[in-house]
């Protein structure tokens, strides 16, 4: 595929243990990746030469996606640089720990919503407009598994998330006219990024043997089974799936 045909894709967290391999995935897949990050530089320039490996064209900033305006500045940049955006993911959010709701001070909270749920609204609003110039173009969003049912101190991942869950659902409902797709994916618990430092910090061997006995499959996900799923609804193979969660769980949720 040559550079003026290859698709692109815009990944907002592209540091994060999931983001990055979203990223390499759909680069193997034949996309020009474009990806923001927060202050995670060496991760970025480390993804970035993986992506020239693999033969992608590639653009990346730090970008504050609580920054209306920095978020509409980088995807303007993007499509000028990449000639044009076919594909979108949130696979961002700040850092969190396992608390309960009690233990949570109102700036906690107000934190979350402005990093994730307005970061995700400001990854929408920015990129709309130039997906709506392709004759098809998809959304996905990482969410959680959480959403499907209220987690034990887990509500600074899921109440977010589940505000974005329905953003994206929206979206499937007002925008598949203009061809466009919008899905999430919801992780259980992952071995890589945020997932494997809140077991590292929080759980002790007997947490985690409670928590795969509880798990059908016996194990963590990887970074590389949710970048899978993402892959899947971003091709032509989900060309008929619109605001739907695909849960990466292990059956977490059964």
């Amino acid at each position: 595929m040559t550079p003026s045909h290859r698709k692109s894709v815009l990944v907002a967290g592209g540091t994060g243990g999931i983001g990055h391999a979203v990223c390499t995935a759909l680069a193997a897949d034949g996309f020009d990746v474009a990806f923001t990050y927060g202050r995670n530089h060496d991760g970025a320039e480390t993804l970035a030469a993986e992506l020239a490996a693999a033969g992608a064209r590639h653009v990346y900033r730090a970008v504050p996606l609580e920054d209306a305006a920095a978020v509409a500045a980088f995807a303007d940049h993007v499509a000028d640089i990449l000639g044009r955006i076919d594909a979108v993911v949130y696979a961002a959010g700040p850092n969190l720990s396992l608390k309960p709701i009690s233990a949570l001070a109102p700036a906690e909270w107000s934190h979350v919503i402005d990093v994730d749920v307005k970061g995700a609204f400001h990854l929408v609003a920015a990129t709309l407009p130039h997906l709506r110039r392709q004759p098809s173009s998809a959304m996905v969003a990482i969410t959680t598994a959480a959403v499907a049912r209220v987690p034990k101190a887990d509500i600074l991942s899921a109440a977010p998330k589940s505000a974005i869950e329905t953003l994206f659902r929206g979206i499937a409902k007002e925008e598949g006219r203009n061809g466009i797709r919008a899905n999430c994916v919801g992780p259980g618990w992952i071995d890589g990024g945020m997932g494997r430092r809140v077991v590292a910090a929080q759980f002790t061997p007997a947490k985690l043997d409670r928590l795969l006995a509880g798990t059908p499959l016996g194990r963590m996900g990887t970074p590389r089974d949710v970048a899978a799923a993402a892959a899947f609804l971003l091709s032509d193979a989900a060309g008929y799936i619109t605001g739907q969660s695909l849960a990466v769980d292990g059956g977490l949720q059964l």
